[in-house]
């Protein structure tokens, strides 16, 4: 099926096809992930399923729904849970960021983007908002997504994005206490780093970017002779900076014990967690005194307890806490990155014979001492959340009746101590034979900070009434949900509030039939009074094929589903203003001076207009989905996707004159449409003792803007209108200008003045001229349209084994920046500039010519600088053993495995230099982890 195709829509006939691939192979017999293993059974339909609010049996399930364990993801030893998240659940897109211990958190993103303003995600912990990121990997049983507009319904306004709802574990009832020791421990290495050249080319190729801009060498003969002999290493360094300010590798270890069990009238689940993940900043103190690594230790504690009051009523009491510590030098941790990408090899040595630190003016952050001399900085986080839960049954009232009442209480607090100083670098030179020191900067004493505390809290209280009566071979379950939520930031902000009445109503026919409608009544303090609530209905229906007789006792077709939904559903975040409908007035530090002596006067100016009329965005959702199991041993899921957003916030400052004088206020002008599918299937097959698993998944997502208030331009290609969110835009490069000949002959190119060597431009409007008005889309945006993963997992006499690989495609990245761009802001000079231009390669360059001056027409936004962002990694590679049942009695134990893993070890790209996904600054991390898991 062509995605591209403009008039592709989700047709009757389109339905047809999906239910005809369903019957002849094509689906999954559930949603749940099927790369993760987490299969379900065959008929099984009782099987538990997270959904809004509470839980829902498989077999009532309507919605588009994919869960993974908690013991799944634990094989992925990931500091950041959401780390853990890459490619197992089909419809969550994972981008990976930096890998700075404890500001490692990637992007997540569900079924691509439908709006061009905020698609982040609601997160929520055993039913309240919360983020994950920093708990325990032990501490989760599963997280789900919730993909469409039936299992979305309940969250109303803020429901447009999807959410991710994560379920803690909890006691269970048993003969004795379950104790469990978790340990990994391991080590972790730059995935990636970019290379440039070294003391000697960056000057053999600073004086060809000289000769090339008509100036006359730098470098002298001796000093390339220098250079290359490495003879004079202080006045002709050759200095590699991540070899100088890096380790090769850091330590990396998670540590958790778990208490389990309980009888028929109170259960219990305690976990006690401790990590910590080391940066790889080299030859920094331990007691973290003078300076510090990157250092991140988390320590975590949550104790869950269920208790039967009596046979009505019944209670549950959840503490959870952890104390987040990081250290970190003091200095800019992007910029440091910068800096080692920056600088030359022959820049400065890194001390001076004296002992000074090296240093010029145009390089004077010295890296190696930004970690070492500069300061520690530190933070200290606590966060506490608890929550109560009351439930009543009122079968005295009617049979199947309960009530429920929930409060939590979330708190955060830091602490931050900053220990910062400023040094002196010298620079170093010669006065006959004598040595000069030249300073940059002072030397100042250390000065601490502690200004940087913070805080927030959240109160949530919530009322649930349920319903769940079967009646014969059918079945009613109904909720209604009142659920406010108040938010209290730090400082003098306001508190956000949200409040959701909802209510879902399941009825299932002899467990063949099942139609839901679910529904909120929901609203924002983000919106002004009158306007702040809407009501977002869904409908959905489920058919379970197999339970038919025709196709009963089937051998071949041992489960089929399908399912269908359409709804409406909301999305508050305004990404701008808080309040938009107010007007604003505030200093914005210019002002006037009036009167004899010049006194100045502070100007108030006015904000944006306020708009009372602004809504929230409106996401009109549709999904069918089909799940199948074949054999009792294939299971395939089908999932088909279109999304309408509409009422998308814009300003229309790009179509109203300057001259007015005020900014435009924020409107509901723009609609995106988003559709796509998901396709996963895992087939488990047994051979004598050998049980083998194979799983595969794809999911795909693309969007088009409809409507987004656009400036009006001289050109229809240049408008980002009817083109995905993100699209890449720039110059379309044609190879570059072989002669003075060649550069007459072409059209005039505006930017700057061009040479031999420059990239030469496609004329794309034949005016003669090359500007921006010659700018046209290409490739595709930076999110990946495609994510796509490939499991395999084996089992054999206790020994286990399993390989993860996860892929995105359908992207582009733009390179520029000190990691590319030679010599431009004095940058470096990285080895994919070994290829640049020369009259004797023009036939094979790959790189402009070199340049020591500022080139706006080389360095901007081009397809020579785009590349494919497409890439695969072996996400995990896992071996373990587990020890018998003889060894285990002779032990006293219940279990005792030990494994090996590597994370992240190898990676296939385009980009090559550096991660074709955080594309600089503090690298993602491979590691290698050894670890066990004890149990008696």
């Amino acid at each position: 099926m062509n995605f591209r195709d403009k008039k592709n829509r989700y047709s009757s006939k389109f339905a047809a096809m999906a239910l005809l691939l369903a019957i002849t192979g094509g689906v999954s017999a559930q949603d749940a992930t099927a790369t993760t293993a987490d299969s379900l059974p065959a008929g099984k339909t009782d099987k538990q399923v997270p959904v809004a609010y509470g839980f829902q049996s498989f077999g009532r399930l309507t919605g588009a729904v994919s869960t993974v364990s908690g013991e799944v993801l634990r094989k992925t030893n990931a500091p950041n849970v959401s780390n853990t998240l890459f490619g197992r659940l089909p419809g969550l897109t994972v981008m990976q960021g930096s890998g700075e211990p404890g500001y490692d958190s990637p992007g997540l993103l569900l079924r691509g983007k439908a709006s061009y303003r905020n698609n982040g995600m609601l997160t929520f912990v055993d039913g309240f908002e919360s983020s994950f990121d920093q708990m325990s990997i032990d501490e989760i049983e599963s997280i789900t997504i919730l993909k469409d507009a039936a299992a979305l319904a309940m969250y109303g306004i803020r429901g447009a994005n999807g959410v991710i709802l994560v379920a803690t574990k909890r006691g269970t009832e048993s003969s004795k206490t379950k104790i469990t020791f978790n340990a990994r421990t391991g080590w972790q290495q730059v995935q990636r780093l970019p290379e440039f050249v070294d003391a000697y080319n960056y000057a053999s190729l600073y004086n060809e970017a000289l000769a090339n801009d008509g100036q006359p060498a730098r470098y002298t003969q001796a000093d390339l002779d220098a250079y290359r002999n490495g003879n004079d290493p202080y006045f002709h360094p050759d200095v590699n900076w991540y070899d100088e300010v890096l380790r090769k590798s850091a330590p990396l270890s998670d540590y958790s014990l778990t208490f389990n069990g309980g009888n028929a009238v109170a259960q219990y689940n305690i976990v006690l967690g401790y990590m910590r993940n080391q940066g790889i900043y080299a030859n920094t103190d331990k007691d973290r005194k003078e300076n510090s690594n990157a250092d991140f230790r988390r320590y975590n504690f949550r104790s869950n307890f269920d208790i039967k009051l009596s046979n009505a009523v019944s209670a549950s009491f959840d503490l959870a806490g952890r104390i987040e510590d990081r250290s970190f030098p003091n200095f800019n941790g992007t910029q440091l990155w910068t800096n080692m990408a920056r600088y030359p090899a022959n820049a400065y040595p890194v001390k001076n014979p004296n002992g000074t630190w090296g240093g010029n003016a145009v390089y004077m952050d010295n890296p190696v001492a930004s970690v070492l001399a500069r300061g520690t900085n530190s933070t200290h986080d606590r966060n506490l959340m608890g929550t109560f839960r009351l439930n009543e049954k009122l079968d005295f009232l009617l049979p199947g009746l309960s009530f429920s009442q929930l409060v939590s209480f979330n708190n955060w607090s830091r602490g931050a101590v900053n220990r910062t100083r400023n040094i002196a670098v010298f620079e170093l030179s010669k006065n006959g034979n004598d040595t000069v020191y030249r300073q940059h900067g002072q030397n100042t004493d250390p000065a601490v900070d502690e200004g940087g505390n913070d805080q927030w809290n959240r109160t949530n209280v919530q009322l649930q009434l349920n319903y769940d009566r079967k009646m014969g071979n059918n079945g009613l379950a109904a909720q209604l949900v009142y659920h406010q939520d108040v938010y209290r930031p730090g400082g003098n902000n306001v508190p956000f509030a949200n409040q959701n009445f909802a209510g879902r109503v399941n009825y299932h026919i002899r467990n063949t039939y099942i139609a839901e409608l679910g529904m909120s009544y929901s609203g924002s303090e983000s919106f002004p009074a009158g306007n702040r609530f809407g009501f977002f209905p869904s409908l959905s229906a489920a058919w379970i094929a197999s339970n038919e007789s025709f196709l009963s006792g089937s051998k071949t077709i041992t489960f089929l589903k399908a399912r269908a939904s359409a709804g409406l559903l909301g999305n508050d975040r305004t990404n701008g203003s808080r309040f938009a409908y107010d007007q604003y007035y505030f200093f914005d530090g210019s002002g006037y001076s009036f009167g004899k002596n010049n006194n100045w006067w502070g100007a108030v100016v006015e904000g944006a207009l306020g708009n009372p009329g602004i809504t929230w965005e409106k996401a009109m959702k549709y999904n069918i989905g089909v799940d199948a199991t074949f054999f009792n041993r294939l299971d395939v899921n089908l999932e088909l996707f279109h999304e309408n957003r509409k009422d998308i916030l814009a300003t229309a400052d790009a179509t109203v004159p300057g001259y007015v004088g005020v900014a435009m206020p924020l409107e509901n002008l723009g609609q995106v449409k988003n559709k796509g599918f998901e396709l996963s299937a895992t087939y488990t097959g047994k051979t004598g003792d050998l049980t083998w698993i194979a799983g595969s998944s794809v999911w795909y997502a693309r969007n088009k803007i409809i409507r987004m208030n656009e400036v009006v331009r001289p050109e229809a290609y240049l408008y980002r209108t009817g083109l995905p969110v993100g699209q890449s835009f720039g110059l379309e490069a044609i190879g570059f200008f072989r002669d003075d000949a060649d550069i007459a002959a072409s059209p005039l190119q505006t930017f700057s003045p061009v040479r031999p060597g420059d990239i030469k431009y496609k004329d794309q409007n034949g005016d003669g001229l090359i500007n921006e008005n010659d700018e046209v889309s290409f490739g595709k945006a930076f999110e990946p349209e495609i994510t796509y993963t490939a499991n395999l997992g084996l089992q054999y006499k206790g020994f286990d084994l399993e390989l993860f690989f996860h892929g995105i495609a359908n992207r582009t990245v733009y390179l520029n920046g000190p990691y590319f761009w030679a010599l431009q802001n004095d940058n470096n000079i990285a080895t994919n500039a070994l290829g640049r231009w020369t009259p004797q390669t023009a036939d094979v360059a790959t790189y402009p010519r070199l340049t020591t001056l500022p080139n706006d027409n080389n360095y901007r936004a081009s397809t020579f600088w785009s590349r494919s962002g497409n890439a695969l990694r072996l996400r995990n590679a896992e071996i373990g053993y587990s020890f018998p049942s003889a060894v285990l009695e002779q032990l006293k134990l219940t279990q005792f495995r030990v494994f090996a893993s590597a994370i992240n070890p190898f990676i296939w790209d385009k980009v090559k230099t550096v991660d074709p996904e955080s594309l600089g600054g503090y690298p993602p991390m491979k590691s290698y982890n050894i670890g066990a898991r004890i149990q008696f």
